[in-house]
């Protein structure tokens, strides 16, 4: 079974938010690449980490892992790194909307 990572669920609600709130919806969206980016170099990071035997190797492990690293790629994006914030500037900046 492969580990496939943080989902879209929020899709949906996303594109409701935009249609009312069309600035709001696009630094929520900035927001949520940022988090699947830092997902993706955690789980990078964690692939340099040689194996030490103390945890077998095992399904139930990848899921905990990978579900850890999707909350914490969400928490850090929540209080922010600045990568969805410029992500933001630039989609404003090239597409207008209010900042």
């Amino acid at each position: 079974m492969k580990i496939t990572g943080p989902d879209f669920r929020n899709l949906a609600g996303l594109k409701e938010l935009a249609k009312r709130d069309r600035n709001r919806a696009l630094k929520e969206a900035c927001q949520e690449f940022e988090a699947l980016f830092l997902y993706q170099l955690l789980k990078e990071m964690r692939r340099c980490v040689p194996e030490s035997g103390f945890w077998p190797k095992s399904l139930a492990r990848d899921l905990y892992e990978d579900l850890y690293y999707q909350e914490v790629s969400r928490e850090v994006a929540r209080r922010g790194t600045g990568l969805g914030q410029i992500l933001y500037q630039q989609l404003v900046k090239r597409y207008g909307g209010k900042k």
